[in-house]
């Protein structure tokens, strides 16, 4: 074995992997996403752990429901939330705009099946630009307006909120 191939071997272990490193970005976005529902007000009933990306071959079901599942504890309701934070949008050839792609069909499909078997709204919470702990915009809309899995700026903008400022859950509605 040559240099290349063990430098090609070992480069894993130097660089970080990709996919670990947006799973990380991903958990950090919910911890501070999280931080913004004020204790006093809201509690999280679940909070989705995503075992199953962490062992493969074992599936757990409750990975696939949104990231929480949300109680407003003066009225009792509940609301689930799934947090995306991208780093920029891009440009979709298919599209002809700039766009940030924040899930899949077979999410959003089974994001969707959620709501509708549990009766409680899913809201779609996106950061995009800054950093995951410290994101430069952040939207919040409701599952029915984050239709497809590529969506146009122009749609997230009509649902931006101050990032830093706490979540307020109203008539339905989460702001």
């Amino acid at each position: 074995m040559g240099l290349i191939d063990k430098v090609i071997k070992t480069v894993n272990i130097w660089l970080p992997d990709e996919q670990q490193e947006n799973y990380e970005k991903g958990k950090q976005f919910e911890q501070y996403v999280a931080n913004l529902f004020n204790h006093n007000y809201y509690t999280i009933k679940d909070w989705t752990r995503d075992n199953s990306d962490k062992r493969q071959g074992i599936y757990v079901e409750s990975d696939r429901q949104p990231d929480f599942i949300i109680r407003f504890k003066s009225s009792n309701e509940l609301f689930a939330v799934e947090c995306k934070w991208r780093n920029n949008p891009y440009y979709s050839e298919k599209l002809d705009g700039l766009v940030v792609n924040w899930s899949s069909f077979d999410k959003i499909n089974r994001y969707k099946k959620f709501e509708k078997e549990e009766g409680i709204p899913v809201f779609v919470v996106i950061g995009l630009g800054g950093e995951p702990l410290e994101p430069g915009k952040m939207f919040c809309l409701p599952l029915s307006e984050a239709k497809y899995p590529e969506m146009y700026l122009s749609v997230l903008y009509k649902y931006e909120r101050p990032p830093k400022k706490p979540f307020f859950w109203r008539n339905g509605v989460l702001k």
